[in-house]
């Protein structure tokens, strides 16, 4: 066999089947024009070499990995233009890969794993985008104006080992540094980046944040590997929440011993919030300690100490790293969204418009939800590609479907699949769009298909409080209680002050109905009845379990409260609730018993 070392380039559009559904003739001779007219151009302007051609699917072998980034940039900066002068709906999206690798030569084909890697980079990547592996990365080196975001080490299809990824976005403007790393993994960086290369923030606006090397205040000296391997962790853990921009770890490493000035820190890497902390470990216990600041102020806006035993300390790091995430997040979204109060759609842009949907949405209440989905519908006319923005319009959908009229309830599920697959199409790793899938899907009484998207969410997104309370509910739809509420616990320990708090409670109380747990099904129905945004829904499951119970003291009262909510319901109407366009959520029998409850707890048929 023959063998070379090439840099590998392949290039696929992004929802190219769905635009040849909707006009045939007009997508193809799109297509062709790009290919003929940017694409093949740029690949052999730069020394490349088309391998293979298929349908709206490329490969390309360069002599160099220089030549093969390059060609990749004239690409997507070319069809951004392209697409500007175009209408929305005909707007498309090229994904590439590129792999530096060892490549077995047949004819004029190439084979092997390096032509495999490059095809799984191509597939994770975002419309319009560029993923890289790190062995083009550390070619590029300085060579090119790339600003690039680590993902980290991902696991591929069908290869054997991790390969560590670096995303390149289209929002990333010629001349601009995104918050993200311009050094190898290798690199030595003994001084902080110089204050006049500090990084812009990116053009949405997103909040970006850089994670200082946490410092080792133990006595054991072993604690310092552990001390770095952590910050290395919440940094990967971070960098998975789609909405923040995450400096990268050697960026971020640069300041590893060193008194660190936050506000100096943070003005040269270009980022607005720095999380920083300490271990410490004493005999067979450890404790890490975290906190937020804003950097600007240096102003601390959370903190959080993590005492654990001493087991298994890579299944520690990984667990108190989500649970920091899960907390930063929300966080970080009611102080970004609070921000934008008082300001109106037509001042903002689509981000702002975005960030401030999220604001109302998180207010789980029928007129703010209804705001939400304007807001959205606004972001999305402003930046039709904006699959987060597309993903949460599904989701308030969703929402709308639970808070409003019961007779659009199989409109509103409709609208959130469609919304959902569309954002999917945009980014297949969104995570907010394969939760907004697997709940409609669940709710139009899918639920299987539903749980695969819903675990899809947890594989792009660990940390994703949401997305564990909406795989709990699935799991529950289809009679499985006890996972769900494994799921729904780890919503509760990643999001403890989660704004949807209420219905984590109730789907616990059901899920412990379910089971036959009443004791703990009406702990956690008062519980979800104390809560913020609280609704009829858990003071409905307190009255089915006092029923259950047959609880004649108790069932006055919670059925009052049930009637506070709701003066007019009924048992007809409370079995209505569980039916979404004509279709059960949960299994018939299980209304059945519920109902059956109810009635024993007095509320009238």
């Amino acid at each position: 066999m023959k063998r070379r070392l090439a840099a590998i380039l392949d290039a696929d559009f992004s929802g190219y089947s769905r635009m040849m559904r909707l006009d045939e003739a007009g997508t193809f001779a799109a297509l062709k024009a790009h290919q003929t007219e940017v694409i093949l151009p740029a690949i052999a302007g730069h020394g490349g070499r088309v391998v293979r051609q298929i349908g709206d699917g490329l490969l390309a072998e360069f002599p160099s990995v220089f030549g093969a980034v390059t060609s990749a940039l004239e690409i997507q900066r070319a069809m951004l233009g392209r697409n500007q002068t175009a209408d929305s709906d005909r707007h498309m999206h090229l994904r590439i890969g590129i792999h530096l690798g060892d490549v077995i030569v047949e004819d004029d084909s190439i084979h092997g794993d390096g032509v495999i890697v490059a095809a799984r980079l191509q597939e994770i990547a975002p419309p319009g985008g560029i993923c890289i592996s790190q062995q083009v990365h550390d070619h590029i080196g300085a060579k090119l104006d790339f600003p690039l975001t680590d993902l980290g080490r991902r696991t591929l299809h069908d290869i054997r080992h991790p390969v560590r990824v670096w995303r390149w976005m289209p929002d990333a403007a010629p001349g601009s540094t995104a918050a993200a790393p311009r050094f190898g993994e290798d690199d030595q960086c003994d001084q902080p980046p110089s204050a006049h290369a500090a990084r812009t923030l990116p053009d949405r606006k997103r909040p970006s944040i850089a994670v200082l090397p946490f410092i080792n205040m133990s006595s054991v000296d072993e604690q310092e590997h552990f001390a770095d391997g952590f910050t290395e962790e919440l940094i990967h853990t971070l960098a998975r929440c789609r909405w923040l921009h995450v400096v990268a770890r050697n960026s971020s490493f640069a300041y590893k011993g060193k008194p660190v000035d936050i506000r100096k820190a943070a003005e040269e890497l270009g980022v607005k919030y720095v999380i920083e902390g300490s271990i410490r470990r004493s005999g067979d216990r450890i404790r890490i300690t975290a906190q937020l600041l804003r950097a600007d102020s240096a102003t601390l806006l959370w903190a959080e100490r993590y005492d654990r035993t001493l087991d298994d300390l890579f299944v520690l790091q990984d667990e108190i790293a989500g649970q920091i995430t899960g907390t930063v997040q929300p966080e970080l979204g009611i102080i970004e969204f609070a921000a934008l109060r008082g300001q109106t759609a037509a001042d903002m842009d689509a981000w702002d418009i975005y960030l401030k949907g999220l604001w109302h949405l998180y207010k789980f209440n029928l007129d703010d939800l209804k705001i939400a989905k304007d807001l959205f519908e606004r972001a999305v006319s402003v930046d039709p590609t904006f699959a987060q923005a597309y993903a949460r319009l599904a989701y308030v959908h969703i929402q709308l479907g639970w808070y409003g009229a019961m007779d659009e309830r199989g409109a509103r599920i409709a609208d959130a699949i469609r919304l959902a697959e569309r954002a999917i199409a945009l980014d297949s790793r969104e995570p907010a769009a394969h939760v907004a899938l697997g709940r409609a899907l669940a709710l139009r009484g899918q639920p299987e298909r539903g749980i695969t998207h819903l675990r899809n969410a947890l594989e792009l997104d660990a940390s994703f409080a949401q997305g564990h309370f909406a795989l709990g509910q699935a799991l529950c739809y289809v009679e499985r209680p006890e996972e769900g509420i494994a799921e729904i616990n780890e919503a509760f320990r990643l999001s403890p002050r989660d704004p949807h708090l209420w219905t984590f409670h109730n789907m616990l109380a059901i899920a412990h109905y379910q089971s036959g747990r009443l004791t703990q099904a009406e702990a956690a129905a008062r519980a979800s009845l104390r809560q913020e945004n609280t609704t009829f829904w858990p003071a409905m499951v307190l009255t089915a379990v006092v029923g259950a119970q047959g609880n004649a003291e108790a069932a006055p009262a919670a059925l009052t409260e049930l009637l506070k909510f709701r003066p007019e319901m009924t048992i007809e109407k409370a079995r209505a609730e569980f039916y979404f366009g004509g279709v059960p959520a949960m299994p018939e029998h299980f209304i059945d018993r519920f109902a059956t409850d109810l009635e024993r707890a007095g509320l009238p048929g």
